[in-house]
């Protein structure tokens, strides 16, 4: 059984009471065990079940499964895969997007049609990403093992009984069978990788036309030309030592091996229809659209931009353990990412005051003012960026400069940032 939902939006099908408590504890913690689903008052203050702003199918019960989809405006809903792909291309954003998404490949698996698969994608999408950046970099080589009858000479370990089998029995007597290994890019790894990108073909053929992924899919199979495709086994993966000269290696084998795992290991397994098996998996939407801010921040400012995430600062930025999401060094700025303003914005004050709160409290303190070169008497400018459904996908450097836009919090200011749509 399934219980359909829209992101952020109430749940119009009955939930097992007896569990709500369960799901408003995890929601409590920030979970995504559930998607998020939990128990709110409305405008009535009569209580209703509301989703979250995490997307995907989940299991609430042995044989209820919950499915979340994008949050539609109308209409449209905000493109999780080109936010995803923007962030795939910088290089210091791609390394930070396991918390985006998450497969759980050890659950029972989920039956859903096939239009309702927002997993497959997006796993393929990363997938390209990664194989591209190994591309560019030139791929790596390792030995590889062969057999060969090489003529007039021998090389490596001489095999006596197919030489004799093979050769002698014919008067083939300058020929010697050989077993010795081969520098080359035809190693076990790229032959996952290709046949890994061979079963991603069959997928996008039948839901893509974009041009710019079949580009890159071409791209990333002609840097190939020379790999064999192989048959895949999991334990494959398990043989294989990481090398740290080739990172986007590891990153590239995991998603392959999820790639298998979706599509399975045999060459023949075809579940390209109208209903697919897919395992349970979320994306977390706020999380992904601040990796997306990030990347336009950081083609604003660079190496000034230092988010929540980095440690590097230790102290200096964590009194309190407070960390807003963004600060840009020297440049007084604090900013937030808020994705949920994309359903809430609107004037009223009080709606957000928690929100106006926190980031005003960033601004006090003296670490945060100091980072971003704020006299202690001044005030830092604050600033939450949202989503807005516009053709205008870039920020500009002016728009850190407008006047402020909140009577109450007289230092606080709201910029939109267009996203695309679907």
């Amino acid at each position: 059984m399934q219980v359909k939902a829209k992101e952020h939006e109430i749940i119009n099908q009955s939930i097992n009471p007896s569990k709500i408590a369960v799901y408003n504890q995890e929601f409590l913690k920030n979970s995504a065990k559930y998607l998020g689903i939990h128990q709110e008052l409305n405008e009535m203050l009569e209580p209703v079940m509301k989703s979250h702003y995490f997307i995907g199918c989940r299991w609430l019960e042995e044989e209820l499964y919950i499915h979340v989809s994008p949050k539609e405006y109308n209409g449209e809903f905000a493109s999780y895969l080109s936010m995803f792909i923007e962030c795939l291309d910088d290089p210091i954003v791609s390394q930070k997007l396991n918390d985006t998404y998450e497969i759980f490949f050890n659950e029972k698996w989920i039956d859903i049609k096939s239009s309702e698969d927002y997993l497959t994608p997006f796993l393929i999408l990363h997938f390209l990403q990664i194989v591209k950046k190994i591309t560019l970099k030139g791929l790596k080589k390792g030995y590889v093992t062969i057999t060969e009858n090489m003529t007039s000479k021998v090389k490596g370990k001489i095999l006596i009984n197919q030489t004799i089998k093979t050769n002698h029995f014919k008067n083939r007597l300058d020929k010697t069978v050989c077993k010795h290994q081969v520098f080359t890019v035809n190693c076990i790894e790229n032959q996952i990788i290709k046949t890994a990108l061979i079963r991603c073909m069959k997928y996008l053929s039948s839901i893509s036309n974009n041009e710019e992924i079949l580009r890159t899919y071409k791209q990333n199979t002609n840097a190939f030309e020379l790999v064999e495709v192989c048959d895949v086994l999991e334990s494959d993966f398990s043989s294989i030592k990481h090398s740290p000269f080739y990172k986007d290696y590891k990153q590239a084998l995991e998603l392959a091996k999820m790639i298998f795992k979706r599509f399975g290991f045999v060459h023949t397994h075809n579940d390209i229809g109208k209903s697919v098996k897919i395992p349970p998996f979320f994306i977390n939407m706020p999380e992904l659209f601040e990796r997306f801010v990030e990347v336009k921040l950081r083609k604003v400012y660079g190496n000034l931009l230092i988010p929540g995430y980095d440690q590097s600062n230790g102290k200096a930025y964590s009194s309190w353990n407070l960390r807003p999401d963004f600060i840009v060094e020297g440049k007084g700025l604090i900013i937030d990412a808020k994705y949920k303003y994309w359903f809430e914005n609107n004037d009223k004050t009080d709606r957000f005051k928690d929100d106006y709160q926190q980031l005003s409290l960033y601004g006090r303190l003296p670490e945060i003012k100091k980072l971003i070169g704020v006299k202690r008497d001044e005030e830092a400018k604050l600033i939450f960026i949202y989503p807005e459904i516009t053709n205008e996908t870039e920020l500009t450097e002016k728009a850190f400069t407008c006047e402020y836009s909140n009577s109450v919090f007289s230092n606080i200011i709201k910029i939109p940032i267009g996203i695309k749509v679907r």
